[in-house]
């Protein structure tokens, strides 16, 4: 991303960084929370990417078509002159649909009366929040011992190439 700071160009930036890889079929998106050409990092670009990358996932994992979400019997229940919104079954759907927790899908007089957030503002406040907050679980006893035997096996495989080049 060539974006200097987190804002509508680093969004676009990231966006069409992470889809088109994405659609190819690529299982791995780079970037996230890089600015300036990667010579930036900003927690709040990476949180809010983090937000992009589920839309992105969305989009690949495309329409899920099967005998529930065709929703036949519904259809029939409804009928040719009814409405769906009120349904049960549009109520359920709905639930499946992405929400973000940055942007803000709110009519403009509920988001004016939120204060209008700025979406970048909202990222540093989360992100800072998350920084400020998170406790990592500490790892099971046998993966942190397992981790410390893998670490002193390179230690010694180091210390045993400076030997043999001292030597030579």
């Amino acid at each position: 991303m060539d974006s200097k700071k987190l804002d509508a160009q680093s969004g676009h930036e990231f966006t069409l960084t992470a889809i088109i890889p994405a659609l190819a079929g690529a299982n791995m998106i780079y970037g996230v929370g890089m600015l300036d050409s990667a010579l930036t990092w900003d927690y709040a670009s990476a949180y809010l990417q983090n937000e992009f990358i589920d839309m992105v996932l969305k989009v690949v994992n495309g329409i899920q078509v099967s005998e529930k979400s065709l929703a036949m019997d519904v259809i029939r229940d409804v009928g040719p002159a009814g409405e769906f919104i009120t349904h049960e079954h549009t109520y359920q759907s709905f639930k499946n649909l992405s929400h973000p927790e940055l942007m803000n899908r709110d009519n403009r007089e509920n988001w004016e009366a939120a204060g209008s957030p700025d979406i970048v503002d909202l990222a540093y406040e989360k992100s800072l929040e998350v920084l400020n907050t998170y406790e990592p679980k500490p790892r099971p006893q046998n993966v942190q011992k397992e981790l410390d035997s893998i670490y002193a096996e390179y230690e010694q495989a180091i210390a045993e190439r400076k030997a043999k080049k001292a030597a030579a």
